[in-house]
């Protein structure tokens, strides 16, 4: 069904940037000796470095940041700029830009002030995350490792999952397919999808911080114990299934969806809510007998994972309506569409892609693996004596 997922990727920093900045006239005496950044250890709440023009300036503000000092001062016996606007910058791009400074920064401040031939900033940080925070963050450089990263979070029903990323490739839809491929792929540990926003630090760039929080429909208690009731009936029903090849162990499983599922048309698999209810699950075709297209994708994937056969869920449409059906390798090492919403044991089940496009249907191929085997309808079929039987059109489950 429709990959429906509230998708929210927009920049989260607070930044309130005060411009006390006015340069104070007379002369002013310091009894405060200077401090190198060496006499300071990361987490200190004070430290005072000196800066000489605009990029050391920013680097003494991204040290203060990466260090978690909340009052810090930078002196500048010579400078070479325009000190006030420069400072301006130098708080606005450390604090905002980078992905430290985006994360972790709830507030930054500054004054300017002369003292005798020394200008000094004083800069005031107040902080939503501490920056060792981010040191425990998971680093991830690609769609596969993101993948296996929401795939824990969900498994365990974390309310927030916080990555690292290094690679400006990744991007919001990256992140969406992620949790999506990691939905697919575990109907039975992950019973519900949830719904989830995407936030970035910053919005974009090849360093970010990203934090993807999630919420559940159902309490943990009630799909714990409906992810037990959906092991025992897949069990018992692999248990009855016929044949001992991978198509013959498929059509067995096709005629017992054929016979003991029901579709639900009560689901309005077009509202993005629809896929917290049963009808969209494993579950709901496995254990309750009523499902839709996405539920007995679910519910196969399930089966094959107990019978150790290679099986995929994918997404696409059907008949120009979203729907979703499976990849399922066979005997012969090739990967079939197989679709138990219009299984019918007397005409093409195991299709490659040719025969699944000419059924009406659609897919991405960019995201899926391509089927390019032989012909191969029913464990009965000989491509070899019948290699130019047309593939008899699909019955229009829903």
């Amino acid at each position: 069904m429709r990959r429906a997922a509230a998708l929210v990727f927009a920049a989260a920093f607070l930044l309130s940037l005060t411009g006390c900045a006015a340069l104070i006239d007379g002369e002013y005496s310091s009894s405060q000796d200077h401090i190198s950044s060496s006499d300071k250890s990361p987490g200190d709440a004070e430290l005072t470095l000196d800066a000489a023009d605009p990029e050391e300036l920013y680097s003494a503000v991204s040290q203060f940041i990466s260090q978690g000092v909340e009052r810090g001062t930078i002196r500048m016996a010579s400078y070479e700029g325009n000190l006030e606007s420069d400072l301006a910058d130098a708080c606005l791009e450390a604090s905002a830009n980078t992905a430290m400074g985006a994360y972790c920064v709830y507030f930054i401040n500054y004054s300017l002030n002369r003292l005798v031939s020394v200008y000094e900033a004083s800069v005031s940080i107040i902080y939503r995350h501490q920056p060792e925070e981010v040191g425990s963050l998971t680093v991830c450089e690609g769609a596969e490792e993101l993948e296996d990263i929401m795939r824990a979070a969900m498994e365990t029903r974390s309310e927030l999952a916080t990555v690292k990323l290094e690679s400006a490739e990744i991007t919001g839809e990256t992140v969406a397919q992620a949790v999506e491929s990691a939905y697919y792929s575990n109907p039975a540990t992950i019973l519900y999808i949830p719904s989830y926003t995407v936030t970035s630090y910053p919005e974009e760039g090849s360093e970010r911080i990203v934090e993807v929080a999630f919420t559940y429909p159902y309490a943990t208690s009630t799909v714990q114990q409906r992810e037990r009731s959906l092991t025992g009936r897949a069990e018992e029903i692999v248990g009855g299934l016929s044949g001992g090849t991978e198509s013959e162990r498929l059509m067995s499983a096709g005629s017992w969806f054929a016979e003991n599922v029901t579709y639900d048309t009560s689901v309005n698999t077009s509202d993005a809510q629809a896929r917290r209810y049963n009808a969209m699950t494993a579950y709901g075709a496995l254990v309750q007998g009523a499902a839709v297209g996405e539920g007995c994708a679910m519910g196969l994937k399930v089966l094959c994972g107990l019978m150790g056969i290679e099986c995929e869920v994918i997404s696409g449409r059907f008949n120009n309506m979203d729907h979703t059906w499976n990849l399922v390798r066979l005997e012969n090492g090739e990967l079939y569409h197989v679709d138990m919403t219009s299984f019918d044991p007397d005409g093409a089940v195991f299709k490659n892609d040719e025969q699944q496009l000419s059924s009406n249907y659609w897919w991405d191929a960019s995201q899926y693996p391509r089927c390019s085997g032989p012909s191969l309808y029913g464990p009965e079929f000989d491509p070899e004596n019948n290699p130019t039987e047309p593939p008899p059109p699909p019955v229009n489950w829903e």
